[in-house]
């Protein structure tokens, strides 16, 4: 279930396309064509996917497109993928995902990834290596890679672009960002204020909300408190997943580890495994089944002595 965190990202795409492929080009140096007719197409994927057993549609963040001005059948197009917790089925589905809107679209396609946290973060960069051969196709926007947006104008020009990178170094508390980010918020004139203003408090723990809060001016707390309170459930139930999502996250990547290692362990026993013993080993949410699979593993001759009782 996406939080409210999660839909706060991927609307600061839907409100300014465009912002994917400057990131694209900027942050990771592609050589991109001058774009225009550049649309959101809200990542519906209708298609039959036999590897995940059922016909129903799949549903990345989002895709962005950008036709070539200068050549009407060329273009590019951006897969959004915004991620709060490790997911082990994500490693497989991104794939489909690119070979989809590639196929669909036929254009060249980036899968731009958004990591909600350090954890996943790490879990983020270390999917393209575990490819054979690896991919250098997944590009991770992290704290590494997002730029501090730190200038005022450049703030005020580009909000979507300021907030995004207040989001991504939130964890790091880095208040210089959050406060010109906030400060360029507070000039908007339309419904994005008051929403990008409360996915930015909402974001951080309540000593970074509390120094926020300090530099707006009176009016501005209480209009900020008022629309709050008029969508309580929104934000409780924001941070209390934002919690859940930490521990969750931590926790399927205890399980993805030891998945993989107990299939890696049954590897070099030389105990082959079928596609449907490798998925209900990955799918297994039992730390401890795990280990005592890897256990027996270690020491078993036959895949039956593994997974007997």
């Amino acid at each position: 279930m996406p939080t409210s965190l999660h839909q706060g990202v991927v609307a600061l795409f839907r409100d300014d396309p465009r912002l994917v492929f400057d990131l694209l080009a900027e942050v990771f140096g592609l050589e991109l064509p001058s774009l225009a007719a550049i649309s959101d197409r809200h990542g519906a994927l209708d298609r039959f996917a036999p590897c995940f057993g059922d016909t129903g549609e799949l549903r990345p963040d989002l895709v962005v497109t950008g036709e070539d001005p200068s050549d009407r059948a060329a273009g590019i197009a951006a897969i959004i993928e915004v991620q709060r917790r490790v997911d082990g089925r994500k490693r497989w589905r991104i794939w489909v995902y690119w070979a989809l809107v590639a196929e669909q679209l036929s254009r060249p396609t980036a899968v731009l990834l958004v990591p909600l946290s350090q954890s996943v973060s790490r879990w983020a960069r270390s999917l393209a290596a575990t490819e054979l051969p690896p991919r250098e196709g997944l590009l991770v926007l992290d704290r590494v890679t997002m730029p501090r947006v730190t200038a005022g104008e450049q703030a005020r020009r580009r909000p979507a672009l300021a907030v995004l990178s207040a989001l991504i170094h939130a964890e790091d508390e880095d208040l210089e960002v959050l406060r010109v980010a906030l400060a360029a918020v507070l000039e908007l004139a339309d419904e994005r204020r008051w929403r990008y203003a409360s996915t930015l408090l909402s974001a951080v723990d309540e000593r970074s909300r509390s120094v926020l809060l300090g530099a707006l001016t009176m009016d501005e707390r209480e209009e900020l408190t008022q629309r709050e309170l008029n969508s309580i459930a929104y934000h409780n139930g924001l941070r209390a997943g934002e919690r859940e999502g930490r521990a969750q996250g931590e926790r399927e990547g205890r399980l993805a580890e030891r998945a993989q290692l107990l299939l890696t362990v049954l590897e070099l026993r030389g105990l082959s495994v079928d596609a449907a013993r490798e998925a209900e080993i990955r799918s297994c949410r039992d730390l401890d089944q795990l280990a005592r699979w890897t256990a027996r593993a270690k020491r078993a001759t036959q895949l039956t002595e593994v997974f007997a009782g």
